[in-house]
C-alpha cells in the first residue's frame, strides 16, 4: 500500500552540530516543501545533540546507535525512513547496506573527497563500494567528482557547500540586539569572534590603540571568568561586560564591549566594519562565513589551508591572514584606517558567498525527480 506523506519520514543523520548546521538548509527547505512528512535527526557526537536535542522541526532527535547490522536493523525499523540523508564524511555501513537493500533513496551531501583518504588507497575497495550504496552523492567542488569519476564511481554530482545557504539565509534574517544599539550607533566595529589566548594577546594590544571613530567587541571561544578578567585589567581602558547590563541598554560611553554569553556571534557580525576570527593560530580557525556574509572583510591566523571557504575568501581579497600574533595589531590598525580598502573586502566577501550559494536547492531538485515529483511544483 502507498504511504501517504502524514506516515512518510525523512531522516538526516549528522556526526556532530557541525555537519547538523551544514545540512540545516536542506532539512528546513525539504521540510517546507514536504508539511506533512516528519523529520528525524540523529547525531554521533555528544556536541551535536546536546545543542540540538529539543530542535523544533524535529519529530525526533536522537543518538544513532553504533554500526551494527543488528543495530541498523532495528533503527530502520523503527524510524521506516522514506528518504535517508547523510552530511559531508558520515558513512555507516551495516545501515547504508540495509538502506540500499530496502530501495529507500540516500544521499550524501556536501562531501568532500581527497586523494588520501581511504577510498581512494590500494586496500580502499570496500570503501568504495559502500559509495555506491548511496542514490546520489553531491560533492562540494569538481575536483572531488574528477577524483570519484576516476575511480569508477559515477552516482555523484557536483552540487557546492550547503554552508553557504545556511549562512546567507541566516544573516539575511539576523535579529537585532536591542540592547546594543546605543553602543554601536555611528561607529565602526570590530567583532572578534571565536578567540583564543593567542588572538586575544594581539587583539588586547588593538584594544589599547583603538581609533577614535571604532569601537570593539571581543567574543572568546571559551567562557572563563578569570582569563577575561585578566585581558579586561590588561587593557588598561574601561570595558564592558555583556553579563553586566541586566536587561539594561549598553552606554555609547564605552568603546570595548566583551561577550561572555554563549549564542550571540552570528547577530553580532551584522554590526561589524571588520571581523577576526580566532583559532588560526592552533588547530584552525573558525567560522569564517558567517561575517562574510553579511559582507564584511575578515583577518584570521595562518592555520586556515584546510578550510576552503577560507582560501576562498583569501584568494578573492575578502580575507587577510596573518602569520604571527605580533603583526595582529598592525594590521587591523592598517585596515580601519583605510575604508577604501575595507569596503573591497566587503564586497568581496558579498561576491564570494553569493556565488557559492544555490547547493540546496540543487540538492532538493534532484530528491523531487527521485521522489517522482513535479519540478514545476
Amino acid at each position: 500500500m502507498k504511504r501517504t506523506d502524514g506516515d512518510r519520514t525523512v531522516w538526516f543523520h549528522c556526526a556532530s552540530l557541525g555537519e547538523f548546521e551544514q545540512g540545516r538548509r536542506v532539512m528546513e527547505q525539504f521540510m517546507a516543501q514536504h508539511p506533512g512528512w516528519r523529520l528525524v535527526v540523529s547525531f554521533f557526537s555528544p556536541s551535536g545533540y546536546t545543542v540540538r536535542q529539543n530542535y523544533p522541526l524535529a519529530s525526533c532527535v536522537c543518538y544513532l546507535p553504533l554500526d551494527t547490522a543488528r543495530n541498523a536493523r532495528r533503527f530502520l525499523e523503527i524510524v521506516r525512513p522514506s528518504l535517508a540523508f547523510f552530511v559531508k564524511y558520515e558513512l555507516w555501513y551495516n545501515y547504508l547496506r540495509l538502506l540500499h537493500q530496502q530501495g529507500i533513496p540516500t544521499f550524501l551531501i556536501s562531501a568532500i573527497f581527497r586523494p588520501s583518504q581511504p577510498f581512494f588507497r590500494w586496500w580502499g575497495r570496500a570503501y568504495r563500494r559502500w559509495l555506491g550504496y548511496f542514490t546520489r552523492v553531491f560533492v562540494q567542488d569538481a575536483e572531488s567528482l574528477a577524483l570519484l569519476n576516476r575511480y569508477g564511481i559515477s552516482n555523484a554530482q557536483v552540487a557546492g557547500d550547503t554552508r553557504f545557504d545556511r549562512v546567507r539565509e541566516a544573516a539575511q534574517h539576523a535579529e537585532p540586539l536591542a540592547q546594543l544599539s546605543s553602543f554601536f550607533a555611528n561607529r565602526h566595529t570590530l567583532v572578534a569572534g571565536s578567540t583564543w589566548p593567542p588572538d586575544e594577546a594581539g587583539l588586547v594590544e588593538v584594544a589599547k590603540r583603538l581609533p577614535d571613530e571604532w569601537c570593539m567587541v571581543l567574543i572568546p571561544h571559551e567562557i572563563d571568568v578569570r582569563r577575561i578578567a585578566q585581558w579586561r585589567e590588561s587593557i588598561g581602558r574601561p570595558s564592558l561586560l555583556y553579563s553586566e547590563l541586566g536587561g539594561q541598554c549598553a552606554s555609547a560611553e564605552y568603546r570595548i564591549l566583551v561577550v561572555d554569553t554563549v549564542g550571540l556571534l552570528l547577530r553580532l557580525y551584522q554590526y561589524a566594519t571588520l571581523a577576526y576570527v580566532g583559532g588560526g593560530f592552533g588547530v584552525g580557525i573558525h567560522n569564517t562565513l558567517e561575517p562574510a556574509a553579511f559582507g564584511v572583510g575578515v583577518v584570521f591566523g595562518p592555520n586556515y589551508q584546510r578550510f576552503r571557504e577560507a582560501v576562498g575568501l583569501v584568494d578573492t581579497t575578502a580575507a587577510l591572514p596573518v602569520d604571527r600574533v605580533e603583526k595582529i595589531p598592525n594590521q587591523l590598525l592598517s585596515l580601519m584606517a583605510s575604508p577604501e580598502q575595507l569596503a573591497s573586502m566587503g564586497q568581496a566577501a558579498t561576491h564570494y558567498v553569493q556565488m557559492h550559494t544555490g547547493a540546496t536547492a540543487r540538492i532538493l531538485g534532484v530528491v523531487g525527480e527521485t521522489l517522482g515529483e513535479n519540478p514545476e511544483g
